[in-house]
């Protein structure tokens, strides 16, 4: 799941293409979130939290030809996932 850290939410909103669909404080998002992490790890989903920080984000998304939006946001986060699991496989298999 895409997460921000409090002290980057005005940063973030300034920085997404999207901001607009955004919650407007990060006490709203941190809400809503929350709830949705709590309905995916009681569906049995993993949840990775994929932290995004405003100032490398745009870079990331432009080394990849991609808008800072919703879309770039839901890669990343995916991206982190799939590491984040690769390293937990090989570490269990005993790959390095």
């Amino acid at each position: 799941m895409v997460w921000y850290k409090p002290e980057h939410y005005d940063a973030v909103l300034r920085v997404m293409s999207d901001s607009k669909q955004l919650p407007r404080t990060f006490h709203e998002w941190r809400m809503k979130a929350e709830t949705g992490e709590k309905v995916r790890r009681r569906d049995g989903e993993i949840v990775v939290r994929a932290f995004i920080d405003p100032e490398t984000f745009p870079d990331w998304c432009r080394a990849r030809g991609l808008n800072i939006d919703a879309k770039a946001r839901n890669l990343f986060a995916a991206l982190v996932a799939k590491e984040t699991a690769e390293r937990s496989h090989g570490e269990v298999g005993g790959i390095h």
